[in-house]
């Protein structure tokens, strides 16, 4: 990997950290579905304009609508339906740390199709014994804790993007991973409209500079930018070295949660943290000794 991939990288990580400080900015004008919906409309459209400029358009067989609806679903609507509800109840830092829960759930796929190891197995345990840390705040009751709902939300979110990982996956075997998340992208934008209706569709001009700010950052660079560069370095190195990057995600989102929400991690989310991280590392990287 070279040092222009290495930074581009960096950056990404950067980007996406603060996405979980732009999302709670839009949520004090928008309504969780309303920032979603807005977010990917503004994001699908750039995606097809790039799609067409590398590729070219490409249709999709109408027998695998049913499967890309599900990824649309997994990846799109419901992700981020829930993950910009979760950041309602709980801390942007939490919700960096908790997202990495796919990884987890992959990896459990994995097991029920006999894809296992020592090394796995540890990593599952240490991020679950992680999880359960933050969650409760040290306490068995956990229904106690001020971010219990937002918290078990995120774990959801860790779900589906594991759902759309896995699946995703089985239809690369037959369309590339641009013209996927571009259709993706789309379903998905339409299938938020329900949710944007539930409590009134806003009006994306008549709220405050920051927050159409936060629309642009979600959209231009989180979703767009972010996504482009993610793909160049899978193109140009191994998906273990690339991956091992989300790693800096919850560090920077800690650092921007701190400085612009005046989050101040407790010793629980601190250590239950550190602890998920290193499962989820061991988890993964276990994947390239298989």
């Amino acid at each position: 990997m070279n040092s222009k991939t290495h930074f581009l990288l960096a950056l990404t990580m950067f980007i996406w950290a603060g996405s979980f400080v732009f999302i709670k900015v839009g949520l004090r004008e928008l309504d969780p579905y309303n920032l979603a919906f807005y977010r990917f409309l503004i994001a699908s459209p750039l995606i097809f304009v790039w799609l067409f400029l590398k590729r070219g358009f490409t249709a999709v067989r109408l027998n695998d609508l049913l499967y890309i609806s599900i990824l649309a679903l997994s990846g799109v609507s419901l992700l981020y339906a829930f993950q910009f509800l979760a950041l309602e109840y709980t801390t942007a830092t939490n919700a960096a740390i908790l997202i990495n829960t796919s990884a987890v759930f992959v990896a459990i796929w994995g097991f029920l199709r006999g894809e296992a190891n020592a090394r796995k197995i540890l990593g599952v345990f240490l991020s679950f014994a992680g999880v359960i840390l933050i969650v409760s705040k040290g306490t068995l009751d956990f229904f106690s804790s001020k971010t219990f709902f937002g918290d078990v939300l995120m774990i959801i979110d860790g779900f589906l993007w594991a759902v759309y990982t896995v699946l995703g996956a089985k239809m690369l075997l037959k369309y590339d991973h641009e013209t996927l998340t571009a259709y993706a992208f789309a379903l998905g934008t339409v299938f938020l409209i329900p949710f944007a209706l539930w409590n009134g569709l806003a009006n994306p001009l008549a709220v405050s500079v920051e927050t159409i700010a936060a629309l642009l950052y979600l959209s231009v660079l989180c979703s767009v930018f972010a996504y482009i560069v993610w793909y160049y370095a899978l193109s140009n190195s191994d998906s273990t070295s690339v991956a091992v990057y989300v790693y800096l995600v919850p560090l920077f989102t800690a650092i921007f949660a701190y400085y612009a929400l005046s989050e101040v991690p407790d010793i629980f989310t601190a250590v239950g943290g550190a602890i998920t991280i290193l499962g989820v590392y061991l988890t993964v990287s276990a994947n390239s000794q298989m």
